[in-house]
């Protein structure tokens, strides 16, 4: 009987954990982009759209 209670509690766990460190990185990710500086932030916006260098066709 207690190897089903605790097997149940600890799914039911996982998913809090899994949103915790989910929501976690989320937030950490949206922090270091706010605080980039604007030289940076404006390098990386144009990234994707730069020419490829150093490769010849």
């Amino acid at each position: 009987m207690f190897k089903r209670v605790i097997y149940e509690e600890w799914s039911n766990i996982i998913p809090m954990i899994a949103f915790g460190i989910m929501f976690t990185v989320f937030l950490v990710t949206t922090i270091r982009a706010i605080r980039l500086r604007p030289v940076e932030r404006e390098r990386l916006s144009t990234l994707p759209l730069d020419e490829e260098t150093g490769h010849e066709s």
